[in-house]
Order: C-alpha cells, then sequence, then structure tokens
C-alpha cells in the first residue's frame, strides 16, 4: 500500500542502467523548437471542434478529492506512464491499450486514492516528515549512492530519476507522503503482539504429516476401444458443439471470419524518408542549452551563519576552517541557529548575490560573503559543477527526435490528403492511390488472423490481431470507418468487405480431431467405472492390493506435509488428504484430464512442539504479526475511503480518461 519499499526496489534495479533524457525533458524542447507546429495546429483544431469549455468548469484538474488531499490529471498520467514502463520492461509485447482494458489504469487510480486517503489523514493528525528525515531516508537507497565511494552522488540522483521519469522535487514530495504515512501506519499497527500460542500451533499445523496411500488409473489402464463409426462420431459431436482445444479455441465450430480492406499510416514508413539539416539541429542544440534542459545544474551544498558585521563573518570563518562546529559558533556568538542547504542550485539560494558568491566557491572553502542584506560566514560542505552535453554527444538524439517531428509533420499531411479525397467521395481505394498511400487488402480471417486453412502467420497475427482484427469484428460489412489510432503512433481505416459466419464443420475436416477426444471420452467413462467399483470394494473392507488385481492401476504411497507434493501426489490431493480421517477411502478430486485416483490416509503423525529448531517459533510470530497488520491496514483503508465518501461517483471520469489515454469515458 505505501510505496516506498516499492519504489525502493525498482530504484535498486535500475541503479546503475545508462540514464537517458526524461520524456518530461523531451517534451519541453520539443515544445519550444520548430518541429512544435504541427502539434501546435492539431491543439487549436481540437479545440475548433470540440470547445475549451471543458478547461473552466467541471472540477479542474482533480481526478478525484479525498479529503484535504487531490489527486491530479497530471500526478495519475505521471504514475499511469511510470506503471506501463515497468510492466513493458517486463512484458515489451504489451500495449497501452491492452493494459487499460486489463484494468491497469484504475489499478494505480485506486493505490493513489488509498495513498491519498492515509496521507490526509495523516497531516489531519499533525503528522509531519522533516528535512532531515528525508534526506537521512534518500541516502538509505543504494541506487543513489556511487558505486565507488559509497557516497549520496547527486549527479547519479538526478540521472536515476530522470531514468524513472520522476522529477527531484516530485520524488522528494512522494517519498516525504510515504514517510508520513508510514507513521500513521506504525501508530496502527505498533500495538500488535502475538502470542506464543497463536505461533506454536501454527508450527503444529505445517509439521503435521500424513501417511498416504492411493490406487491410481490412468489412460494407460484403460482397455482398447473399437474405432468409432461416422455415425457415432457425428453424435459425439452434436453433443459436444463447444468443445475447445489447449489454446481454447473452438474444434467442431468454423469461427467467423472476414475478409477486410486496410489502410494504415505508420510513423516508422516516414521516419525512413526523413533527412534533418544539421542547422536546424544545432539550433534546437543552442535552444535547449541556454534554457537549462541539456546536462546537470550546478549544486551547492553549504552551511551559513548570519553575521552583524564583515569582521565577525571573517572571525567565524576562520573558526569554520580550524573544524569548529557551527552550531558551538553560533551559540558562543550570539548568533542565529545556522542555516544549511543541500544540494541547492543557484536559484534555490533566494539572495541572487549571495548566491553568485557561493557557486563561486569550491567544495570545503568557507569565506566571509557579503550579500544583498549583510555579511554571512559560509562554508561549502559539497560542490557539484555544472555539465553540458556536447552538440557531437546529443547529436543522434536530436536527429532522432527531428526525425520523428518532420515524419508526424508528414505522416499528418498524408492523413489530411487521404481525409480530403474520403471526403469528396473516393472509395479507399481511390482515396489511398490518389494519396500516394499503400493498400492492404486481406483474405477472410478469423479474430486470430488465421485464414480459413487454419494456418497462423505469426508475422499477420502481430500485425492485425491485437488491434486491427477486433476493430473489424465489431463493424458492419460494406462501410469504411474512420481514422483510428492503434498504438502510440500510428493510424488506421478498414472496410469489411464479406462475412463468413460462423457454422459447425464438417465431419470429413475435423474427423481427425472428433476421434481422438472420442477415445479420450470413452477411456475416461470406462475408467470412471473401475475407479467407483474399485472404491466400493475398499469401503466394503477389501485390501487395496488385492483391489488393484481386479481393477488394475498401480499403487503410490508417500509421507508428506501439507504443503508438500510428490509423485502423482498433486498439491490439490494432499490438500483433500489433509481433510480426511484415517482409513476413509474416498475418490479424490480430479483436475483436468489427470488420472482417476482413490486415496486413504493410513497414519495422522503429529509434529512436537519440542523438536522446533532455533527461531522457527518466533518466524511464524512475525509471520502471524505482518499478517495482523495487513487487516489492520486493509480494515484502515476500508474505513478511511468510507469517512472521504470515496465511491465510484467520486472520481472524475472525463479527466480520468484524459489522463489514461482514453478516448472515451467508461
Amino acid at each position: 500500500m505505501l510505496a516506498t519499499a516499492n519504489l525502493r526496489r525498482y530504484l535498486a534495479a535500475i541503479a546503475f542502467q545508462r540514464p537517458c533524457q526524461s520524456m518530461l525533458t523531451n517534451f519541453r524542447a520539443f515544445a519550444q523548437s520548430p518541429f512544435a507546429l504541427v502539434i501546435i495546429v492539431l491543439l487549436v483544431l481540437g479545440f475548433a471542434l470540440y470547445g475549451v469549455g471543458g478547461i473552466f468548469t467541471g472540477s479542474g484538474t482533480a481526478v478525484v478529492v479525498v479529503g484535504n488531499e487531490q489527486i491530479s490529471q497530471r500526478e495519475l498520467a505521471q504514475a499511469f506512464e511510470r506503471e506501463m514502463q515497468g510492466v513493458q520492461e517486463q512484458n515489451p509485447e504489451l500495449t497501452r491499450e491492452q493494459a487499460l482494458q486489463a484494468g491497469l489504469g484504475d489499478q494505480v487510480l485506486q493505490r493513489l486514492i488509498v495513498q491519498a486517503a492515509f496521507f490526509a489523514k495523516a497531516r489531519e493528525l499533525g503528522l509531519v516528515t522533516s528535512d532531515r528525515a528525508l534526506s537521512t531516508e534518500l541516502r538509505n537507497y543504494e541506487a543513489f549512492l556511487n558505486p565507488v565511494t559509497g557516497a549520496f552522488d547527486t549527479t547519479l540522483y538526478r540521472s536515476t530519476l530522470q531514468n524513472a521519469r520522476f522529477a527531484p522535487a516530485e520524488f522528494e514530495r512522494s517519498i516525504t507522503e510515504d514517510m508520513t504515512r508510514a507513521q500513521l501506519a506504525g501508530a496502527l499497527t505498533s500495538g500488535n503482539l502475538t502470542p506464543t500460542v497463536m505461533a506454536g500451533t501454527r508450527y503444529l499445523v505445517e509439521q503435521e504429516q500424513r501417511r498416504i496411500r492411493a490406487l491410481i488409473l490412468d489412460a494407460s489402464e484403460a482397455d482398447a476401444i473399437e474405432d468409432p463409426t461416422d455415425e457415432q462420431l457425428q453424435a459425439f459431436i452434436d453433443a459436444n458443439p463447444d468443445q475447445v482445444d489447449q489454446l481454447g479455441l473452438p474444434v467442431f465450430t468454423a469461427p467467423e471470419f472476414r475478409a477486410i480492406t486496410l489502410v494504415r499510416f505508420r510513423l516508422e514508413d516516414y521516419i525512413l524518408d526523413v533527412d534533418v539539416d544539421e542547422s536546424v539541429l544545432r539550433e534546437t542544440y543552442e535552444y535547449q542549452v541556454e534554457n537549462g534542459v541539456l546536462g546537470t545544474p550546478a549544486q551547492r551544498s553549504f552551511v551559513q551563519l548570519i553575521t552583524p558585521d564583515e569582521a565577525t563573518a571573517g572571525q567565524v570563518a576562520s573558526r569554520l576552517t580550524a573544524g569548529e562546529s557551527a552550531e558551538a559558533i553560533a551559540a558562543e556568538l550570539g548568533l542565529d541557529t545556522p542555516l544549511s542547504q543541500t544540494d541547492a542550485q543557484a536559484y534555490q539560494v533566494p539572495d541572487s548575490r549571495l548566491a553568485t558568491a557561493i557557486f563561486a566557491m569550491a567544495d570545503g572553502e568557507t569565506g566571509a560573503v557579503e550579500g544583498s542584506f549583510g555579511w554571512s560566514a559560509i562554508q561549502i560542505t559539497a560542490a557539484t559543477d555544472a555539465t553540458v552535453p556536447s552538440f557531437e554527444d546529443q547529436l543522434d538524439a536530436l536527429r532522432t527526435e527531428a526525425a520523428r517531428a518532420e515524419a508526424t509533420n508528414a505522416m499528418y499531411d498524408a492523413m489530411a490528403a487521404f481525409e480530403q479525397e474520403r471526403s469528396n467521395g473516393a472509395t479507399l481505394e481511390d482515396a489511398a492511390q490518389r494519396a500516394g498511400i499503400p493498400l492492404e487488402a486481406y483474405v477472410p480471417l478469423d479474430q486470430y488472423a488465421r485464414a480459413q486453412d487454419g494456418e497462423i502467420d505469426f508475422q499477420r497475427f502481430q500485425a492485425l490481431a491485437s488491434d486491427v482484427l477486433r476493430v473489424a469484428f465489431e463493424q458492419f460489412a460494406g462501410f469504411a470507418i474512420n481514422l483510428e489510432q492503434y498504438n502510440e503512433t500510428d493510424w488506421f481505416t478498414l472496410r469489411v468487405d464479406d462475412i463468413i459466419p460462423s457454422q459447425p464443420r464438417e465431419l470429413a475436416d475435423v474427423r481427425a480431431e472428433a476421434e481422438a477426444i472420442w477415445r479420450a471420452a470413452e477411456a475416461d467413462t470406462q475408467l470412471q467405472a473401475r475407479a467407483d467399483e474399485a472404491l466400493a470394494q475398499l469401503q466394503a473392507g477389501d485390501d487395496m492390493e488385492m483391489v488393484v488385481l481386479t481393477s488394475g492401476g498401480r499403487i503410490e504411497t508417500s509421507t508428506l506435509k501439507r504443503d508438500e507434493t510428490a509423485g502423482s501426489f498433486a498439491s490439490h490431493i494432499v490438500g483433500q488428504a489433509f481433510s480426511l480421517d484415517p482409513g476413509e477411502p474416498v475418490l479424490a478430486v480430479r483436475r483436468g484430464a489427470g488420472p482417476h485416483m482413490i486415496i486413504v490416509v493410513d497414519e495422522i503423525i503429529p509434529s512436537d512442539l519440542a523438536r522446533a529448531g532455533l527461531g522457527e517459533v518466533e518466524q511464524r510470530a512475525a509471520a502471524i504479526a505482518a499478517e495482523i497488520n495487513d487487516d489492520i491496514l486493509v480494515s484502515a483503508q476500508t474505513a478511511l475511503l468510507s469517512e472521504y465518501e470515496i465511491d465510484g461517483s467520486s472520481v472524475d471520469q472525463r479527466l480520468r480518461a484524459a489522463a489514461l489515454g482514453q478516448t472515451e469515458t467508461p
């Protein structure tokens, strides 16, 4: 529930990855560059078409208000983008649309709501986190420590956050909020003491063993089955029309097929033809340097003692150089409490004259400095000079950015020409030809991009199934749809030319599949009858060794704990065995095409608390305490959401959809 632990794990994982420019930095630079014109034009057109009233009405920028806290549209958008980045690192094929359909956006929003609720209550109770506590916490992150010196590295700190798409101020606010929430969570759970008897009971339950015997009948034990007739197979198909294969696809029913004509506008197709003038790239680079977009700014950490005059400032500076503490000097001379700033940029020093002098000083240097409001003694405790990458170092990134911008312009020009032709009554074919756009025609395909011969072309599947075919199977035949965006950059339109309805397959086409399934069903029916007969014999008191001679099969035995498995004793079989009395034969729960089993518990072997190893009971006590803490926090979460009256109606669905990049509200 609290984000600090997750952030710590994430930052530890990316600590030494090569830093890259943040999306926010790139966007700011691009927004001021010559390539932003097309975006601005599109925004103006959007306002012209849809109006701007929504900007000045509704709930402002708050997607939801929780107590005195707000979750802004920007905050939700950034949290979702970071979540998407993490998810796609694990699953690169997952698209934004698929993640939204799976509910990732709502999960992120729910997490933000819970965090806001705890933070709102913490603030109501007067809980705060000091700057010193925040500074200490930041130095606990291995991702921010120089791998050579082991010390906190400001440059590494900023580059790591940039790579994780966090601005320093935003990250520090997030950590501060997490620490404040943690104080509330700690107060709620601090009195939780787990009785030793509970931990002991858990140990006894976990260590208990059962000696289990099973009579097992699998498909290899079935008698030979005669070949089926066509009539038998057809009757079987008619009785099982919804039979599916291992992939969940229908076996006896042909899916619906659709033939489509497709026009796509893909940014990568336009990037290939872009050649950007280097003079434009240099202008963009110089603009970024002038506006502080590139590189890292100079920083200083320092201690400041405000003095009444120059002489006192010089005296204090000398004593600081000699190693005396600023606090001791201030107390002796009756000066104000020393002021300190950590990793400050020049604009963060309120006195610009003082800032100029401070940033001219080196690490460890002390001196008397006259600011706009008087004299001070300054001691520099850490210094980092500004770094700016060269034009040559940035050339590839600038060229990529500019190429994408020019390609975007070219693609939108092509889209405009294509749409103009369509508005004049041209067909997809004619509009594509006149606008110089490739036309794609596909033979009838099912929703998985399989042709009628059943073959799967995985390249075609990746190109169509997840985006285009989903839309195609929602349309009527004969009508071209409006342009739709189907990933982060690309657009498409299509027309369904023919629909071949779903229908039963002919027996000749599925005979092999039908016979295999029929034989498995016949064998299963045969084995089930044998298992029922064997169970009746065992319940009548017959010995399992004698029963197996008449029923067939084999016997397996094992002695297991609740969480152990062995051989045919899967976890669900073991779980069932631990619910039985000794000597009671029962048919085991069967899953899928697993074997038929009759199980008997021969002996319950209790555990002995005296045999518990060093710390085993204590470990279980800690686990129980953690579970109780989780229950407490979940209950607190429910209570807070109720107190702040948070439900589905609390969310501004328009802003939620905008933050998640959805064109329609749910």
